[in-house]
Parts: structure tokens; sequence; C-alpha cells
């Protein structure tokens, strides 16, 4: 049965890739179940405010959460890491679910002109702000037809995106509220400026002083066991079809395609013209950036053709008759002339670092058993396809100090280094007290005691950095130290990544009241639709609870 599937996956997979386009291969979406089934009507596939949820709403839904990502970071979801391992895709499409539901119950209808008018500004020119029809159909035809969306998906993605805006102002209305007055008193308190002193008790300025006792460093050990432990590991064969293997192929692909470079040009506008950057950091040229973008094409295309080839090695070898033996990739390997490598040990939180897979990899050969050793579908890397085998799987250890020696050795230093910091900084702030009392200049202090003060330049709660600073402090943690503290006032020892500080509070400075007049009217309205979208986050984060969207799989705490 199982192999009469795989068989069925792999034509299912000549037939979707001969659609794809200009996209990425994305694997390892959990909610493929679901729009892979749609075709065979409206099946509930969960719960939503304890009623049934059809596939065909829950659908739509993943299909706007995905168009609503492309219009937040102008590329499709799964193409980085970040969207890989955050799964924004599966979140927003919950909340889409409770929005649309809502705009059914408050009766929300978005006119056909109102939609027609997002759409324009949407495409609108970014130099001239002009709507031109054209660069709409090369949106759909370079990115709704290679995902299988179909024009009528778009306009009901832009009619929701109406809708909800409007849901936005209605049920964000309190935020709306905030008066000149309130606005007044925010940018003051944002806009007031400190003037202080910060005395630094850096780490690295004790670790010199350290004696390392072997018997103390052995209690160290013990006590820190938890941190040292190794996490159980996997380790995997795995054969490689490279994209760069099939770029011969992927270029008569490409050949094929009569209007590339206008789909390309489409990318390159969509995407914006500082996206790509070159070794400097600065954008690359737009004949560079496009160069870069059709390597992506090409790439795309031969990841298609070594996924083909891959699946046919992989239909074979979960055919061979001896049982799921990881000996059986070596033997398929050599027949076919191919290498079989081993990766290093993994835990399965971060996978193997020498292979560019999916953030869910080792998800899914933890998953693997002696008696499953194998991923059946071959993995989509970024560069690569893989018919992967679990080789070996490693309990979790504790090694023993001998073998790590130098490394809790290091990590003892700092400890004491970090007490020794912090029994400096805490008699300096005791005395910086007392001795602000009796009427002493704090700079005074610090000489008597052998300290080194540092003025740092005026900042305010928007303040990013300061340039007497580098990185190993934390500017926020002294702006909220700094805000508690009364002029002239120094504070406690506050512990840091690098040791810790102590701060005095010279001067308070006032926003500036000619620079309130001229920003107040700029700085109200962005404060009001702050808290408009404060308030409207409150409310779906409410009215998601009473939803309970309950999908298949989910588990029954969700």
């Amino acid at each position: 049965m199982f192999q009469d599937i795989r068989r069925h996956q792999k034509w299912l997979w000549v037939v979707i890739s001969s659609a794809v386009i200009i996209s990425f291969v994305v694997y390892f979406n959990p909610n493929q179940k679901y729009r892979s089934r749609d075709a065979g009507g409206s099946t509930a596939v969960g719960t939503i405010y304890g009623a049934p949820l059809e596939r065909t709403e829950y659908v739509a839904a993943y299909q706007e959460a995905e168009l609503r990502y492309l219009f937040s970071y102008g590329e499709w979801p799964g193409r980085d890491q970040v969207s890989r391992q955050m799964r924004p895709v599966e979140r927003e499409t919950r909340n889409r679910l409770v929005l649309v539901r809502k705009l059914t119950d408050y009766n929300i209808q978005v006119p056909d002109s109102s939609a027609a008018a997002w759409i324009a500004e949407a495409f609108a020119g970014k130099d001239n702000k002009v709507f031109r029809k054209e660069d709409l159909n090369l949106f759909v035809q370079n990115n709704l037809t290679p995902r299988g969306l179909q024009v009528e998906d778009f306009y009901r993605f832009a009619r929701h995106e109406v809708g909800i805006q409007h849901l936005i102002n209605v049920a964000g209305l309190a935020g709306r509220l905030v008066t000149p007055q309130e606005a007044e008193v925010s940018y003051r308190a944002e806009n007031e400026q400190l003037e202080t002193q910060v005395v630094l008790f850096s780490v690295s300025n004790y670790l010199a002083k350290v004696k390392i006792d072997a018997t103390a460093l052995a209690g160290f050990y013990t006590n820190q066991a938890a941190n040292y432990r190794v996490p159980e590991r996997a380790q995997v064969s795995y054969v490689t079809f490279g994209a760069s293997n099939y770029f011969a192929q992927a270029d008569q692909r490409i050949a094929q395609e009569t209007n590339v470079n206008q789909r390309i040009d489409q990318i390159y506008l969509q995407r914006g013209t500082n996206y790509y950057t070159g070794t400097n950091g600065l954008p690359l040229a737009a004949e560079a950036a496009k160069a870069k973008i059709k390597m992506e094409v090409r790439t795309s295309f031969a990841l298609i053709e070594a996924r083909r080839v891959a699946t046919d090695f992989a239909t074979k070898l979960l055919d061979m008759p001896e049982k799921k033996a990881v000996a059986n990739l070596q033997k398929l390997a050599t027949e076919n002339g191919l290498l079989l490598l081993n990766s290093e040990a993994f835990p399965q939180e971060s996978g193997p670092r020498s292979l560019k897979v999916p953030a869910r990899f080792g998800t899914t050969v933890f998953q693997l058993t002696t008696d499953e050793p194998f991923i059946e579908e071959p993995v989509v890397g970024e560069d690569a396809v893989y018919v992967v085998g679990l080789k070996a799987r490693f309990l979790s250890e504790l090694p023993a100090l001998e073998g790590i020696k130098a490394r809790v050795t290091e990590d003892f230093r700092r400890s004491l280094a970090q007490s020794s910091a912090r029994s400096a900084g805490m008699a300096f702030a005791a005395a910086a007290t007392n001795g602000l009392a009796q009427g002493k200049t704090f700079q005074a202090l610090c000489t008597q005691l052998g300290a080194t003060a540092f003025k740092l330049s005026p900042f305010s709660q928007t303040t990013q950095s300061v340039p007497e600073l580098d990185f190993r402090q934390d500017l926020s943690s002294i702006k909220n130290v700094a805000f508690s503290l009364n002029t002239n006032e120094a504070s406690g020892f506050n512990a840091s990544r690098d040791g810790g500080f102590v701060v005095h509070l010279v001067k308070q400075v006032p926003a500036s009241e000619s620079l309130l007049k001229a920003e107040l009217p700029a700085y109200l309205t962005n404060l009001r639709k702050s808290r408009q979208q404060e308030a409207f986050y409150d409310w779906l984060q409410k009215e998601t609870a009473l939803a309970k969207v309950q999908l298949a799989g989910d588990s029954k705490e969700q």
C-alpha cells in the first residue's frame, strides 16, 4: 500500500513541478495535506467557534496568509530561515480565519471599487504612483500561477485586506482617542534627555587575578554538569543530487520560457533595488542583481530535475527486498556510481551543519528508527536534493572532566571573575551612595575609590546607542536604571553579561520646546495609529481565544 502511495506521490510531483516557473521548492509544509485534498470537496478539517471548519475555508485563509507574507516581505514564505522556523503563515492563517468570520458577523461588505482601489495602490509605481495593469498581469503570471492560485483568489485577498482595515478602525477605535494633551505628556517623557556617568566593572579586568584550585574546579564541574551534557544526537548517511549537475536541463527549461527576462525584471522591482547587496554591503547594480535572480531561477529548475532523479532512486531503495537496511543505501549508491556520505552527529534542534536543509530536518530525522530508517521523500535543500537514511543514534552523555577540562576551566575562571566584579561593584555602589549623602562629588568619590567614571553622551528613552559604549555593554539596561534615579543620585550595582555597572545621574534635560511645537502634530498622528493597533490586537487576541480554532493534528492543549 505504502509503495503505491509513494509511486502516486512521485507522479504527482512530476505534474506539479511542470507548473513551477520562478519559485523555490518548499517542503515540510504542515498544511500541505489540507491544500492537496481540497479538490475532493469541503470536508471539515477542524473546528472554529465550536462549529466545523470546512477545508475550503481553511485553504482560502492559508492562501491569503501566504499572500500577506509576500506583500510584507517581498517573497513567498519558506525561502528564508525565519519563516521556516517561526512559521508565521500558520499563525496568520488562524488569525485570518477569525477575522474573515468577523467580517461576516459584522456584515462588513467591501464593494468592488474599494478592492480595486487597494490593488491600484498596491501596484502603483514607486516614482510616479501610477497604476499599470501590465504590472498586475506580470504579478499574476510570475507569482500566482506557479503557486496554483487564481486571479479570483487575489481579488478575494484584496477585498479581505480592505475589510480587515475597517475592522482595525472599529476594534481599535479606543486607541484613536488620544488627546493632544496626552500626546504632549508622552512626547516630553520620550524626549527628555539624561546626562549621566557610569562606572563599569568588566569581567575581563578580573580574569588575570583568578587562581584556579583543582578541588574547586571539580566541584564547579559537578554543580554545572547540566551545561556540559551532550544532548542526544543522530547521524545520517545520504546520497546527494546536486543542483549544479542539472543546470543543462534547467537551461533548456529556461530557454523554453519566452518572457523569463520580464519575470526577472518584475521580481527585481517587487523585492526592491536594495534587496541584493555585494560583499561591501552596498546594493548591487541592477544587472548584477538580476543575474543573481536568474541564478535563483536556474537553481530552482535544476532542483526540480534533481528531485525527479532522486525520487526514482528513493523508490528503488524502498522497494529493495531486504527490509530497511541502511546497507541498501550504500549498495544502490555504488550500483549507480554515486557517493554515499555521512553527516556529523547532530542534535535534533540544530540539524547537521554540513547540509543546507530545511529547519525541520532534525525533527524528521529523530522520528526515524532502525525499522524505518529512511526519509521516504527526497529532502530538497538550498542547492541539492538528498536521499537520507538514519546511520546511528547517540544517547545523551556527560563527558568526563578530563576530556573538556580546558572549557570547564575557562568557564570557572569567568565565573570567579564575575564574582569579583560583582563584589567590587557592590562595594563601590555602597560607598558612592554614602559619599553623595555626605555632600561629596561623584568624581571625587571615584578618585578616592580608584574607579573610572565614563561620561555618556546625553540619551533619551528612544536613543539606540551612544559612542562611549561598545558591544559588550547594554544601553537599554543603563537607560532603565538611569530613568529611575533622581538628580545626583547613584544607582546600586547592576549585573550585566560583561560584569556590571553603577550609574550616576548628573542632570535631566527637558524636551526642546521648539521641537515639541514642530513635531507634536505628527507625533500625535503616529501615537494614535500605534494605540489603535494595540487596541486592535488586544481585541483580536481575545476573539481568537473565543474562536478556539482547532485543526486536525493539533494537540489537545492548543
